[in-house]
């Protein structure tokens, strides 16, 4: 399969700390800042080694479950086993002396680039397009700092080792934030519109980036009390109807976004980070598909979708069966549904039980997953089969793998078609950086915030989604305060449908923290996790809610939380970087 691979080792020729101090002849067989950036395919070469700032899916093995950091920090799952309790629910989020976060190394590769483009022998067009994908890594980082330590140190050149710049106080975020927005909106004007090639920075990647930038920024100030909201929620309006004039469709079925070998092409599919066999790989499938599996979902994330009649679930989570039974079809994609067979001896073959309603998700998910994505019943990377669901980890039936601690198991990332053999990390579904679907739901929540949502602007938006997921049309007429009783009543009730959609289909993807934060939602977290109602908690060896002799509740696995606090916000800043840096100052609270 011929991809165009959008990752690359970065350069240690020149991405390397460098200072003034260059000697006047230089290894002929070695490039240096001098010779490596004079023509464009210097610069499109230098360029390849930026796009390992997005993550995608990981390839280290221990950092295999990376992606759901931002789900179960908050109130979406969490990560079993004990010691592995949300940081900031469970108290135990601390200064450290780094950071990955703090990542000046970065700006300093980037700016690097800008500061040899116009000395190259580049046209001016050309030199155009490379200084806006500069500005546009540069602007990704700097934004993913700002969401989590607010005033940074803004930094556009690189710096000589005796540079008193090095030494300055933090930037105001003000300051950053509009030097963000403005790099942002110049790389929009000057770089080509179809970038350098198939799945690079193009316009659409920068305007994608300006609806993600400008949403958390516009919100935050809106919700934390700054000034200038207006500013950014303006631009994600704008550039909302840009992208989806150029992006009409989405694809079609929610769990190939995540589980397919290939996103070149796709509808909707704006950047996306590929992975080839013997090039670049990752081993999320396998993780899903192995006893390492420790990701789950709360039973408020599972209660979050909605019924396909476009209500809030209000039946009984008592019969797990019912509870999942016409429901967002997101739900069956993201959290593997109730089910039992019977497994023969070899693990392999297996049979339908007696009882038809055992049968019934397993037929549902033929009719809403191709072969090889989401069908049941489960299996491991060796295709040993899991008898049941839920699956406990504590009772497994000798089938350690596809389990859970609260049975609600999270298997979004599951396919059968992907290599997961060995350890290794071969897997090679692709993973979506920039899709249509968050720039729908940027759009529908910025139209909120300025208040102009309306009927149209839910079926431009909301409603696009929610036909691939099953679900009937929003109706914004029909939103009221009754609509849906387990709302937080200081949230407006349309405000609440819109946030439930980014949460659904979201789900899994680490989002969830950062939305909580930018809402002033912290506190979100503070409610006990539990999974699915179980009759036979002393068999299935689980703790349940009323009591540790009580046989019948629902299940949890980590205590009470202690309760987010004020100063979570933001996180804290690298002691290291303020021992180095007395001017420095770190975050209240911390």
């Amino acid at each position: 399969m011929n991809k165009n691979i959008i990752y690359f080792c970065f350069l240690i020729l020149v991405s390397s700390c460098m200072n003034n101090d260059f000697m006047d002849v230089y290894p002929k067989d070695q490039q240096t800042e001098t010779t490596a950036f004079k023509t464009y395919d210097n610069f499109k070469t230098y360029s390849w080694g930026l796009y390992n700032v997005f993550f995608g899916y990981a390839s280290d093995s221990r950092q295999t479950d990376s992606i759901f950091i931002g789900d179960y920090e908050a109130d979406n799952m969490i990560k079993g086993p004990y010691g592995n309790e949300g940081k900031w629910a469970y108290g135990k989020a601390k200064a450290e002396s780094e950071s990955a976060d703090w990542d000046y190394k970065y700006i300093r590769n980037v700016n690097l680039m800008l500061g040899n483009i116009d000395k190259s022998s580049m046209t001016d067009h050309d030199k155009d397009h490379w200084k806006s994908v500069g500005l546009f890594f540069r602007s990704y980082k700097y934004f993913q700092m700002l969401s989590k330590f607010g005033a940074i140190p803004w930094v556009d050149r690189v710096l000589s080792d005796d540079d008193e710049a090095l030494y300055e106080p933090r930037t105001s975020r003000d300051t950053v934030a509009d030097n963000i927005l403005a790099d942002l909106k110049w790389a929009e004007d000057h770089i080509k519109a179809s970038g350098d090639g198939n799945n690079t920075i193009n316009q659409s990647v920068v305007r994608a980036l300006i609806s993600r930038f400008c949403l958390f920024e516009g919100t935050w100030r809106k919700y934390h009390g700054l000034s200038n909201a207006d500013k950014y929620l303006t631009e994600v309006v704008r550039v909302g109807p840009l992208l989806m004039k150029q992006y009409p469709t989405i694809m079609s079925n929610y769990d190939e976004v995540f589980n397919s070998e290939d996103l070149s092409g796709q509808p909707g599919i704006i950047l996306y980070k590929a992975y080839e066999t013997n090039q670049l790989c990752h081993g999320l499938t396998r993780m899903v598909r192995t006893a390492e599996s420790n990701i789950e979902a709360t039973k408020d994330a599972v209660d979050c979708y909605l019924c396909t009649d476009g209500r809030p679930f209000t039946g009984n989570d008592k019969d797990i069966y019912g509870q999942f039974r016409n429901r967002d079809h997101r739900l069956y994609l993201t959290i593997c549904p109730p089910y039992k067979v019977n497994v023969s001896s070899n693990k392999i073959d297996w049979s339908y039980t007696d009882n038809p309603r055992d049968r019934e998700y397993i037929d549902l998910m033929t009719s809403i997953s191709k072969e090889t994505y989401h069908r049941l019943p489960t299996s491991n990377f060796k295709g040993f089969v899991c008898s049941i669901q839920p699956h406990f980890k504590n009772n497994n039936l000798g089938q350690a793998w596809n389990a859970s601690q609260m049975g609600f198991w999270v298997w979004k990332y599951y396919n059968t078609h992907t290599d997961a053999i060995n350890a290794k990390g071969v897997c090679t579904t692709d993973a979506p950086l920039f899709r249509i679907e968050e720039v729908l739901l940027d759009y529908a929540e910025a139209m909120y915030e300025k208040g102009k949502f309306n009927q149209s602007v839910a079926d431009q938006t909301i409603n696009v989604l929610r036909k691939r997921a099953a679900v009937a049309d929003m109706i914004v007429k029909d939103i009221d305060e009754s609509f849906d009783p387990n709302r937080d009543l200081d949230v407006d009730p349309i405000l609440w449908e819109i946030r439930r959609e980014r949460r659904v289909e979201f789900m899994g993807e680490g989002r969830r923290l950062d939305d909580l934060r930018r809402w002033a939602k912290g506190h979100y977290v503070d409610k006990q996790p539990v999974g699915a109602y179980v009759n036979d908690a002393l068999k299935n060896k689980v703790k349940v809610t009323g009591g540790t002799n009580d046989n019948s509740g629902y299940v949890y696995y980590f205590a009470q939380p202690v309760g987010w606090q004020e100063h979570y916000y933001l996180y804290p800043l690298p002691l290291k970087q303020i021992a180095l840096n007395k001017n420095l100052k770190q975050n209240p609270g911390w």
